[in-house]
C-alpha cells in the first residue's frame, strides 16, 4: 500500500482490512510512506492491528511504482494484493482474492471497474462538484451532518468516521455511483463476463488499486516499471504478463469504495507520457489498439477487440496475407496517434505521419489493399477503424 500525504484516509483503509473475514494471522500489510509530510507516520505509533503491520518510511518522494516494487521486496508472502491507500474494502475483500488463486494459478485478479466513490472527509479542496455530491449525500444523515457542521469551517477538518464506524459499514452511507466503472461494467464485462472470454483486453483492467497475483509473476517476469509521475506501470505490468500467458478475472462482485479527494490537475499529462513510454516499449497492435478506445477516436472497447479479431484473421488466413502493408500501415498509424497526443500535437494526416510521401506507391498500395479489403466484406471492424483514422 503506498502513500502520500493520505492521511487520514490510509488509516480509514486500515481500519477497513480489520474487519476482513480471512484469517488475519496470516496477513501482512505493508505500508510504503513516500515521504509524507502529513500524519501519516504516527499510524505506526500507538497502534495495534490484528494483522502484521509493517511501517516503512522513505525520506524523499520515489513514486508509486518504486514504493510498489519496495514493497513487493519487503512482503514475504506467495500471493500479493496491491490497494491504494485511500481504498475501502469489504469484509469478503482479502477471502474473495485468496479464493480465486486458491483454484487457480498464473492468475491475475483484481477490481477495477467495481469501485465505488465513498466521502469519508470533506476535504475543503474538494471540486465544487465532489462538494454538491458531498453534501447531497450527507444531509440525509443528521448524525453525519451534524458532526460536519461542527468543524466544516476548520482549515483542515477530521474525518467523518472513527474506527467503529468503519468496521460498522458507516461509510456507505456516503457512497456514490462511478460513471466510468459503471461504463466498463456494463459495456466490457457485461459482454464478455469476469473472465474476459472473447476479450482481447482483459490487461487493461490491471489497476494497482485493487489487484493481486503470485508473487512468482514477479520473480520471473519483473517488476514495476518505474515511470515518474502518474499511470501506466500497472497496465504495462498487466500487458507484460498477459504476454507471457496470465489470465485474467474481474472481481464484480465485490465492489470496493473510493474515498475521494482533491483531484491532481497534472495525472492527465503524466498519464499521456508514461502511456507513450509504454508504447514504445512494446509497439504491437495488440498493444497500441487501445489508442482507438481513447480520444480523438473514441470507439467502444467492443468494437476495439472486433478491430483485432479481424486483424488477427488477417494473419490466421494464408489467401489473405498479402494485406501486409495495409495491416502494417495501420500499425504505424496508431503509433503516430499515440506520439502525437504524448507532445499535443493535432491528430491528423495520418497517413502521412506513417512516413509515406503523398503521393507514392506506397500510398498507392495502400489504397488499394484496403479497397481489396473491403470487397472481401470480411472484416467490416478493422475497415471502419482505418476509415476512422483516416478521417481525423
Amino acid at each position: 500500500m503506498p502513500t502520500h500525504n493520505r492521511y487520514p484516509l490510509n488509516l480509514l483503509t486500515l481500519h477497513s482490512l480489520e474487519a476482513q473475514t480471512y484469517d488475519l494471522s496470516k496477513v501482512e500489510v505493508i505500508m510504503i510512506d513516500d515521504a509524507s509530510d502529513d500524519e501519516t507516520p504516527g499510524i505506526a505509533s500507538g497502534r495495534s492491528f490484528p494483522f502484521q503491520f509493517r511501517y516503512y518510511r522513505m525520506t524523499t518522494n520515489i513514486g508509486r511504482p518504486r514504493a510498489r516494487n519496495m514493497g513487493i521486496h519487503a512482503s514475504r508472502g506467495q500471493h500479493l494484493i496491491f490497494l491504494d491507500a485511500e481504498i475501502i474494502v469489504p469484509p469478503g475483500f482479502i477471502e474473495a482474492h485468496m479464493s480465486l488463486h486458491r483454484q487457480h494459478s498464473r492468475l491475475i485478479a483484481g477490481g477495477l471497474y467495481a469501485v465505488r466513490k465513498t466521502y469519508t472527509r470533506l476535504d475543503p479542496q474538494l471540486s465544487p462538484a465532489q462538494l454538491q455530491q458531498a453534501e447531497e449525500l450527507i444531509v440525509r444523515h443528521p448524525d453525519l451532518y451534524g458532526r460536519w457542521l461542527r468543524t466544516r469551517m476548520l482549515p483542515d477538518p477530521p474525518a467523518l468516521f472513527a474506527r467503529e464506524d468503519i468496521l460498522q459499514g458507516r461509510y456507505l452511507d456516503m457512497t456514490a455511483e462511478n460513471p466510468h466503472g459503471n461504463y466498463f461494467m456494463k459495456n466490457v464485462l457485461g459482454l464478455y463476463g469476469d473472465w474476459f472470454r472473447g476479450f482481447h483486453l482483459p490487461w487493461i483492467m490491471a489497476g494497482t488499486g485493487n489487484l493481486s497475483m503470485e508473487r512468482a509473476a514477479f520473480e520471473v517476469h519483473g517488476l514495476f516499471e518505474e515511470y515518474e509521475g502518474w499511470g501506466a506501470d500497472d497496465i504495462e505490468m498487466g500487458y507484460r504478463l498477459f504476454m507471457n500467458g496470465y489470465r485474467f478475472v474481474h472481481l464484480s462482485s465485490v465492489p470496493t469504495y473510493h474515498q475521494e479527494h482533491p483531484l491532481q490537475t497534472s495525472i492527465g499529462q503524466e498519464g499521456k507520457i508514461n502511456f507513450y513510454l509504454f508504447q514504445q516499449k512494446y509497439r504491437t497492435v495488440s498493444m497500441l489498439a487501445l489508442l482507438l478506445a481513447h480520444p480523438p477516436i473514441a470507439m467502444s472497447y467492443q468494437d476495439v477487440s472486433s478491430v483485432l479479431d479481424d486483424i488477427y484473421a488477417l494473419g490466421r488466413n494464408e489467401s489473405e496475407r498479402p494485406y501486409s502493408h495495409l495491416t502494417s500501415s495501420f500499425r504505424a498509424m496508431l503509433e503516430s496517434v499515440g506520439r502525437l497526443t504524448r507532445y499535443d500535437q493535432p491528430v491528423r494526416n495520418l497517413i502521412g505521419e506513417c512516413g509515406f510521401l503523398v503521393p507514392s506507391a506506397e500510398e498507392k498500395l495502400f489504397f488499394e489493399e484496403k479497397r481489396a479489403l473491403e470487397a472481401l466484406g470480411k472484416h467490416p471492424h478493422l475497415c471502419r477503424a482505418l476509415d476512422r483514422l483516416l478521417s481525423l
